[in-house]
């Protein structure tokens, strides 16, 4: 078996063994595994065919991906925290999010009972606090409300959860003073973009480019969620390929192309910290740093490894995410769906390899492929999802990668001269007004279909992809060889 088949299923099966102990089926699992290292090792004494050692292996890695969560969750159970009133100090570990008119931090305590614990507090969105403060606290620690909450706490790995205590900060920049650079720099992008742009156009910008959604108002993000574009704000392989592309451009007039490409993926990697690590934008990162390496090392690459080894890097860091984190999900399904079902779709129907007028039939496709690939998961945890949303994605992907390289290029100038950064946001306001607009239009006219739904059904429906995609690449290879 080569090398990349030998990465690519071991990979897979080590992730299968993560997914089911994540869903509780440890036991299973175990006689699982159990029988097929059996039947292999069987069949290999009785036919000697190496292939059912490579089997063996592969059974092997999907107990060592059960036995490698509950090692890390076992060493990570949450502090049996009990619910009632505490005071005491902590610093805030993260960038605190702000959304409507509160502000939530994830906070360790420093000292008493409590110490080393992580808590998450929700208060009011003013007095404004930021990573580093030192925070005297005193509130009540209650138990999580639903279940879904109490596995986001897991997730994140914190103890509990105090809503609107007391707070006066004690003392201010505590923190990593590399993360406290960095955070430091998406504040003055984002204030860059507010002093420069309307307030919605400046908002909106901000989570094209960052990710940021604290100036979203409740309006503009409930015609997002209506208009099913709320994906747009999600970080993804567009932002990691500007800052690779324009970090390269100019990091080798000045250095070595390896010593450019290193520096490269330290600023991919800062761009990561600096917007809140989250699961979209990490597997871009990891994909994006890997193809960077593999074209300044002259090797050939495989997008199936590249996606296999990007979610396998950050399942490695935090097993949880593989089944508790819709947004890792999401992320990953989208992907395949562009990488994968888009191509088959394009076989089938030969009308779709001509993108059309400002490439709306591959606007119309690339948005069809994704929505198929992540719609059970959709469906299945929020509920809904938006029927318009394809026209309005249509309308207004022509123009996302445009506005999202303006952004940064606004952004960047504001640190060197604010007139220059002015006037370039000149350029990138017609495009924002569009894409607000159609936004907004669609988030009046749209409407949120729920669904009926049974994660079971999730089996048959994929299962019906897999064999469409199949389907349609073993035709192309009849037809190459014809």
């Amino acid at each position: 078996m080569p090398a990349y088949d030998v990465f690519f299923y071991g990979a897979l099966f080590f992730l299968g063994g993560i997914a089911g102990a994540s869903l509780g089926l440890r036991s299973s699992l175990l006689y699982i595994a159990a029988f097929g290292i059996a039947v292999f090792l069987l069949l290999w004494h009785l036919k000697k065919r190496s292939r059912f050692l490579w089997y063996t292996g592969l059974s092997l890695l999907f107990l060592v991906g059960a036995i490698y969560y509950t090692g890390f969750t076992g060493g990570d159970v949450r502090k049996n925290i009990v619910p009632g009133e505490f005071t005491f100090e902590g610093v805030v570990e993260e960038d605190p999010e702000i959304k409507d008119a509160f502000q939530s931090l994830v906070v360790k305590v420093r000292s008493g009972t409590l110490r080393d614990s992580r808590l998450l507090i929700t208060t009011d969105r003013y007095p404004s606090f930021r990573y580093g403060d030192v925070l005297r606290i005193s509130g009540t620690i209650g138990r999580p409300d639903s279940d879904s909450f109490d596995r986001y706490l897991k997730k994140e790995r914190i103890d509990g959860s105090i809503r609107f205590p007391e707070l006066s900060r004690v003392a201010e920049h505590q923190g990593s003073p590399l993360k406290s650079f960095l955070f430091s720099v998406r504040h003055s992008v984002l204030e860059s973009f507010g002093e420069l742009l309307p307030q919605n156009k400046a908002a909106f910008l901000g989570g094209l480019v960052l990710g940021d959604r604290s100036g979203f108002s409740k309006e503009f993000t409930s015609a997002m969620q209506g208009s099913g574009t709320t994906h747009l704000v999600a970080l993804s392989g567009y932002n990691i390929s500007i800052i690779v592309l324009a970090a390269m451009s100019v990091l080798v007039f000045f250095m070595k192309r390896n010593i450019a490409a290193a520096l490269t993926c330290c600023l991919v990697a800062g761009f990561v910290v600096m917007t809140g690590i989250e699961a979209s934008v990490v597997r871009a990162a990891v994909m994006g740093v890997l193809i960077l390496i593999a074209k300044e090392r002259g090797r050939l690459f495989d997008v199936r490894n590249v996606i296999v080894c990007a979610g396998l890097v950050m399942v490695l860091l935090n097993p949880r995410i593989l089944v508790f984190d819709v947004g890792f999900g999401l992320s990953f399904l989208a992907l395949l769906g562009i990488v994968y079902l888009k191509p088959a779709i394009q076989k089938r129907w030969r009308t779709f390899e001509n993108p059309g007028f400002l490439s709306w039939r591959e606007n119309i496709l690339t948005t069809s492929a994704a929505q198929c690939m992540v719609l059970p998961l959709l469906v299945g945890s929020f509920g809904s999802f938006s029927p318009l949303s394809l026209f309005s994605n249509i309308l207004i992907l022509e123009c996302v990668p445009l506005t999202m390289a303006f952004g940064f290029a606004v952004g960047g100038v504001a640190f060197l001269s604010h007139y220059a950064a002015l006037a370039l946001s000149w350029f990138v306001l017609p495009l924002l007004y569009f894409e607000t607009g159609v936004i907004t239009f669609f988030g009046k006219v749209g409407f949120l279909l729920e669904i009926p739904f049974h994660w079971s059904f999730a089996v048959p429906y994929y299962a019906a992809i897999g064999w469409f995609i199949w389907k349609m690449n073993k035709r192309e290879r009849e037809l190459k060889r014809a």
